[in-house]
Order: structure tokens, then sequence, then C-alpha cells
């Protein structure tokens, strides 16, 4: 059984993602788009490894803040290939610009990341 509904969440196109900075540790927050999945998040950043990935890298401990929710959770790359395409294939689901970014490569080789949900 899920612990958390987000169904209300899928009207909310952006998420607010706050990450500890790998050198600062200070909080550091980003404004991405997001797919939901059973008490899970997913996001995807730049095939060259934007900052907040090289954060969740260094420390997974993740806030998000969607709509008017704030979640917590723990934030891992997604390394296997396999799994990584299905993360991005979320993504052209959802997002219109996704779809049409695809055959000129975006959402092709874009970093996917999944948040645990606490």
């Amino acid at each position: 059984m899920s612990q958390h509904d987000l169904s209300a969440l899928e009207r909310s196109w952006n998420c607010h993602l706050t990450t500890l900075g790998r050198k600062s540790g200070e909080p550091r927050e980003v404004t991405i788009w997001f797919a939901l999945g059973p008490d899970t998040v997913y996001l995807t950043g730049s095939a060259s490894g934007p900052h907040w990935c090289r954060n969740v890298r260094a420390n997974g401990a993740v806030e998000l803040r969607i709509g008017g929710q704030r979640l917590s959770g723990t934030a891992r790359v997604v390394d296997d290939p396999d799994d990584a395409a299905a993360i991005r294939q979320r993504f052209r689901d959802r997002y219109l610009l996704a779809r049409l970014s695809h055959p000129f490569g975006g959402y092709t080789e874009s970093i996917a990341v999944v948040v645990d949900l606490d």
C-alpha cells in the first residue's frame, strides 16, 4: 500500500528540488520537471551532469516542493542503462516538449534520478 497519495501532484508541471551543495553543504534549489511513481519521484538532468545531479551523488538527502506539498526523500542517480531509459520514457510520456525534442537527441542521454520518498 502506498504511503503517499501523489495523485494530486500530477496537475503540477514543475517541482522545486533542494539538494545540499557537495562542496558548500548549503541548500541549493532548482526548478525542474518531474514524473511520479508509487512513493517515488523521477527527475532527469542533462547528460552534461548539472550541479544538482552532482550534489545528489555526494548526498542523496533531498527535499521537493510540488504544488503546495513538501516531500523529503533520498535521491540516487540511476546508472543502469535500461532503468534510466525507462525513466526518460516517463518524461516523454508526460511532457510534450520532451516528446518533440526526442528526435533531436532530447531525453536520450539525460541523467536519470530516482527519489524514494520518506
